[in-house]
């Protein structure tokens, strides 16, 4: 029996947003991999390897919180999908 089309936009979002958080977990790794495998220093080493760990832990943040969005849609369209 096929979804109704509420049910199935809702798991469309849901998917979309999971991989959105997928994507924003990663968009720092390249940098920070960049920046663990140079060997440098100064005055700004530090600042900077701590900026990019902010970023690193912002961008999980955000990542965590589109997941939770995700699954309250998937939640959202299963109850809906039991009630038809």
């Amino acid at each position: 029996m096929p979804l109704p089309p509420e049910v199935q936009e809702l798991e469309n979002r849901a998917a979309k947003l999971r991989e959105l958080a997928n994507d924003v977990e990663k968009l720092v790794d390249p940098v920070n991999s960049m920046a663990a495998s140079m060997e440098w220093s100064g005055p700004l080493t530090d600042r900077i390897r701590g900026q990019i760990g902010t970023w690193k832990t912002r961008c999980g943040t955000v990542a965590a919180r589109l997941l939770e969005e995700a699954d309250r849609l998937q939640r959202e369209a299963r109850d809906l999908a039991n009630k038809h």
